[in-house]
């Protein structure tokens, strides 16, 4: 994904929230009408605003789809980070990354299911976040803690990473789904697995 830092720190008050506006109609559009019909006059109409606004903000269709995808990725990370951080140990740590991933993932399925669909459609010109970084680091600090066993720290946390992937495809497919019962097995099979 292209930089943006310090855009929205030089915007107005007014400027943010129209873009805001701009943000969530795409979201809305993608959403419930797909990929293909969410065209920037579309996204306008839902925005109530005009071409012209939607382009004076953001340039290109591809601008938007960016704004969209970093979104949902920003308010992830700051739904996670907090919540993990407070987290006194390794193992708390692991527990309340999973399950403030999987509860975000099933509190947001309109804006998944439209990230869903711009990574499908254009996903190869739009950088996502490494997910299996920073919980690789994790989990090999657990493990030099004596909080984890003996495992490959990069296997388990793609592992990891996979069910988290599959449940926001199955979440925004299954809106019935038992999330909570879905969560506390996740939970206790990685805790089995890294159990030491």
């Amino acid at each position: 994904m292209r930089s943006k830092i310090g855009v929205e720190d030089a915007l107005t008050r007014t400027q943010r929230a129209r873009r805001q506006d701009i943000v969530a109609a795409a979201i809305s559009v993608i959403n419930s009408e797909g990929y293909a019909t969410a065209s920037i006059e579309r996204i306008a109409r839902a925005a109530a605003s005009s071409k012209g606004t939607v382009l004076y903000h953001f340039k290109t269709k591809e601008a938007v789809n960016e704004a969209v995808v970093r979104l949902l990725y920003d308010n992830g990370a700051a739904c996670m980070t907090e919540r993990i951080t407070a987290a006194e140990s390794y193992r708390d740590r692991l527990r309340v990354y999973l399950s403030s991933d999987l509860h975000f993932i099933a509190d947001n399925t309109a804006h998944v299911r439209a990230v869903h669909r711009i990574l499908e459609n254009a996903g190869s010109d739009i950088e996502v976040p490494d997910g299996v970084l920073a919980l690789r680091q994790l989990l090999a600090s657990g493990q030099q803690h004596g909080e984890f066993g003996e495992f490959d720290p990069h296997v388990v946390a793609m592992a990891v990473r996979a069910v988290v992937d599959a449940a926001s495809l199955h979440f925004t497919a299954h809106p019935q789904f038992d999330v909570e019962h879905y969560i506390a097995e996740v939970v206790q099979l990685f805790d089995k697995v890294t159990k030491p």
